[in-house]
């Protein structure tokens, strides 16, 4: 498996934010923002095949 690295730039209250929720449900700060990815891909993944967004970043009216 490859790592990868992420970097998010926060604010400290944010940082301390995070920190509590993580801890609240027994993670890591890294585990929870993960976790939290992958859950709002899923979520966004699933919208997308019920139709209710589109996710296609190209710009149509411009190619219209």
């Amino acid at each position: 498996m490859k790592d990868a690295t992420i970097m998010l730039r926060v604010t400290m209250e944010q940082k301390q934010a995070i920190k509590r929720m993580a801890r609240k449900q027994g993670m890591t700060i890294t585990e929870f923002v993960l976790f939290n990815i992958m859950k709002s891909i899923s979520k966004s993944e699933l919208s997308e095949l019920k139709g209710e967004i589109d996710l296609d970043l190209e710009l149509k009216e411009i190619q219209e």
